[in-house]
């Protein structure tokens, strides 16, 4: 069992490699500005967990990899603020904070590892770096669900799967570390690989759902719809209708 973790770690980066690559091919095809920061959070994951993976397998040290993947790690979550702000406007002197606390979270480990630290030093500033970035991943995903309970299916859809992708991230980060720092079980880190593998998924859905998806996250309103049509034919209050009828438009053209 312990012969399968590489594999599977391998197995973790070629899929986030991959929906990284799908994203970011997607988004030029469609440029669609909204989704812009979106793609690249969800680009910076993707070639972080494949540049860790690519040290794994290298007889040697890369100089500057590892600061790399750190500054890639800590803008993906930048990144999925700034998309949750053009959903949910957030004010001015909350970047400043996340801006702030990324770049801290950011140094304190680069800085105990120049200066030859102690290991609590940098322990404590590992813990603090994953405080901060699910911190800034984890207000955008409680808030992406919340919203997505008033919007039209497909947008609520899109939306949940974000939140459960990006949240999948926090709950590994929160008790991956610990419990593998604690627990050397090959089983234990096979459940965490399988958990960061069935996260490529949902990311993909809340990007880029595919057409029969899209068709399954609307056949509730569908059919919705079709009783509304039966009650058109029946009904004599045509203000009452035109409003429906308006909703029902809103909401299937909204996903």
């Amino acid at each position: 069992m312990k012969d399968l973790v590489p594999y599977l770690q391998d197995a973790v980066a070629i899929a986030f490699v991959a929906l990284g690559l799908v994203t970011a091919i997607s988004w030029l095809r469609r440029r669609d500005r909204s989704l812009g920061f979106l793609a690249l959070a969800i680009i910076l994951l993707a070639a972080v967990s494949g540049l860790g993976r690519v040290q794994a397998h290298l007889p040697v040290m890369v100089p500057w990899l590892g600061v790399i993947n750190l500054a890639g790690f800590m803008a993906s979550a930048y990144a999925l603020l700034l998309y949750r702000d053009t959903i949910i406007p957030l004010p001015r002197r909350w970047h400043v904070v996340a801006i702030v606390a990324l770049t801290s979270a950011s140094v304190f480990p680069l800085a105990a590892q120049a200066t030859a630290a102690p290991q609590r030093v940098l322990i404590a500033s590992l813990v603090f770096l994953i405080v901060v970035w699910c911190a800034c991943v984890g207000e955008p995903t409680v808030r992406f669900w919340l919203v997505a309970r008033s919007l039209p299916a497909v947008q609520g859809w899109r939306l949940r799967s974000l939140s459960l992708g990006f949240g999948g991230f926090v709950v590994l980060l929160m008790v991956a570390v610990p419990v593998a720092s604690l627990v050397r079980q090959p089983l234990v880190q096979i459940i965490f690989e399988l958990v960061a593998l069935a996260i490529v998924p949902l990311l993909y859905a809340s990007f880029s759902p595919p057409s029969w998806l899209r068709r399954q996250w609307r056949a509730p309103e569908e059919e919705g719809l079709r009783a509304f049509m039966e009650e058109l034919q029946l009904s004599e209050d045509r203000d009452a209708l035109a409003r429906r009828a308006l909703e029902w438009a809103m909401r299937l053209v909204g996903g």
